[in-house]
């Protein structure tokens, strides 16, 4: 905002107390309306403050953010997404009586600038947002409204943002284990009457890393047909935005609460008895596999987490689904999704450009085509540019792992995940990617690199069957680049990670190779690394 900008923008404020002013005197008994400001990711009449609605004179108002910059090198389903939701929203609170103004502009508070340079004497409800940009615009315009804002905290978690600070303490290191144990003592999940966890473990991740054979099916998901509401947001998109990556047409996710539930329900008396043994599995064309698709739906507050939370509970009393499945799928929502909203709230804003490694090379080209001859790759991208959507182990175990091992800039591949997920929001990417995937923040909340040779996606998947590079060598220009990154990565991070408990075994198998084995590794690595840069990968 340049000093011109913010002339105006106090002036307008000044000019909104002086009206407002006047107004409030002149409104009979001294009630002042109230304008309900949404986020498309807030769009729920769960948000706080909104049991005081009062039809007779407050008023609802959705924005629809339209800045190209928002939307620059973005997936299409992000933006239909948002869209539909907010215009479905809009009917919903129609339907039930709640007067509303929908409206487009380039950015939220340029919305609210909008409207309420035609009411200046509304007061205004806001849900204070969990990202970190949003939360600085939003204190920037309120230092120049003038006129009286409610912010109170946006529903969607289960663990007040305040409690944070005492959770992760600054003097400890942070495991997300103790806390999850405490969460579920907390909120009497999956609990037995000794307030001791039902099966006698707190977590059955060992026993959720089954390689899916070929002849296992899943059952499909449940998505909702679409409606004549997002069918004309898609044709919007299309015409406003035609340089976005993805299928518009293959857009299928839930844009109601009513549609989420409904995919919610059938997951769970259908998929998730399978979801726990094969959550990290991969196949290839099979990006859905058992996975409950939610994400997207409760990170834009269309599902409830502790409900959620409940019937998965009560699908295992029920006989319905293994503990293994219903305990690993509580813990993704109870457990690891608050976390890494804490690690976001506690290390913001410095945390967005960690870069521990010091890795600067630029994001290849194949991540916004798939085009790579490495199977697992390819598939996890063209399945992105159609879904909108990968799993949490190609998400973690071959985009981030891929880029740990090239030394890719941190920050790139953050923005990368960022705008192409369509569950994606600034407070999920940049602890999952950055601390998790890419171990860039040096262990602040992960205690190693989740980095691995071409073996792990061999045991994991049926990707290297097809694949043009061959995981059983290590080296040469048909060997799998997996396999020597990952060395290259080890020697080149040795300092660090030689006497780290989890990774001794590793450096070993470093030490044991002969000088031929060194020559050989060494002239691979070069040879991937320019087949990148020529884009023959």
């Amino acid at each position: 905002m340049t000093q011109i900008d913010r002339f105006w923008t106090v002036l307008r404020g000044l000019y909104r107390v002086i009206l407002g002013k006047q107004s409030i005197i002149e409104k009979k008994g001294g009630d002042v309306m109230t304008v309900y400001a949404y986020m498309a990711h807030q769009c729920s009449l769960r948000q706080p403050g909104i049991d005081h609605f009062d039809p007779g004179q407050d008023r609802i108002l959705l924005v629809e953010e339209t800045d190209p910059a928002l939307w620059a090198e973005s997936h299409c389903h992000r933006l239909i997404h948002q869209w539909s939701i907010i215009r479905h929203f809009e009917q919903d609170v129609k339907d039930k009586g709640f007067p509303v103004t929908r409206m487009q502009a380039p950015a939220f508070t340029d919305g609210l600038e909008r409207f309420l340079d035609k009411s200046p004497d509304q007061d205004v409800q806001l849900f204070w947002p969990t990202d970190y940009k949003s939360r600085e615009a939003l204190s920037e315009w309120k230092q120049t409204f003038g006129g009286s804002v409610r912010i109170a905290e946006e529903t969607g978690f289960l663990i007040p943002g305040k409690e944070w600070r005492s959770l992760l303490k600054p003097d400890k290191r942070w495991k997300l284990d103790p806390i999850y144990r405490s969460f579920r003592k907390r909120f009497d999940v999956l609990m037995n009457e000794e307030n001791q966890p039902v099966g006698g473990k707190w977590s059955y991740d060992q026993d959720n890393r089954k390689k899916a054979p070929d002849h296992v099916t899943f059952p499909p998901p449940c998505f909702p047909e679409r409606s004549a509401i997002t069918e004309d947001v898609i044709q919007e998109v299309k015409e406003q935005y035609p340089d976005l990556y993805g299928n518009p047409d293959s857009f299928e996710q839930p844009v109601t609460a009513r549609d989420a539930e409904a995919l919610a329900d059938h997951f769970i008396a259908h998929r998730l008895a399978s979801f726990g043994d094969y959550q990290d599995a991969m196949r290839p064309k099979d990006v859905y596999m058992s996975h409950s698709l939610l994400s997207a739906a409760l990170n834009h507050s269309l599902l409830d987490p502790l409900s959620l939370i409940r019937k998965a509970e009560q699908a295992y009393h029920d006989g319905l689904a293994p503990l293994n499945a219903v305990e690993g799928f509580i813990r993704q929502i109870l457990g690891w999704r608050e976390y890494i909203r804490g690690v976001y709230l506690n290390t913001m804003p410095s945390y967005k450009d960690v870069n521990h490694f010091g890795h600067t090379r630029d994001l290849p080209t194949f991540f916004w085509d798939g085009n790579t001859k490495m199977a697992c790759v390819s598939d996890a991208v063209t399945s992105l540019l159609e879904t909108g959507y990968t799993h949490h182990i190609q998400r973690l175990m071959i985009l981030g792992n891929l880029s740990t091992l090239l030394g890719i800039e941190p920050k790139q591949v953050s923005d990368w995940f960022y705008t192409m997920y369509t569950d994606a929001l600034d407070w999920v990417v940049l602890p999952n990617v950055l601390g998790m995937a890419l171990f860039a923040d040096g262990g602040t909340m992960s205690t190693k690199p989740y980095a691995a040779s071409g073996k792990y996606v061999e045991r994991m998947s049926t990707y290297c069957k097809t694949c043009a590079y061959n995981v059983k060598d290590k080296y040469g220009e048909n060997a799998c680049p997996l396999n020597s990154l990952y060395w290259n990565f080890l020697e080149r991070n040795q300092d660090e990670f030689r006497e780290h408990p989890r990774m001794k075994v590793m450096y070993k198998h470093l030490d044991n190779r002969s000088d031929e084995d060194r020559e050989r590794q060494e002239h691979t690595v070069s040879s991937i690394f320019h087949r990148l840069k020529t884009g023959h990968l």
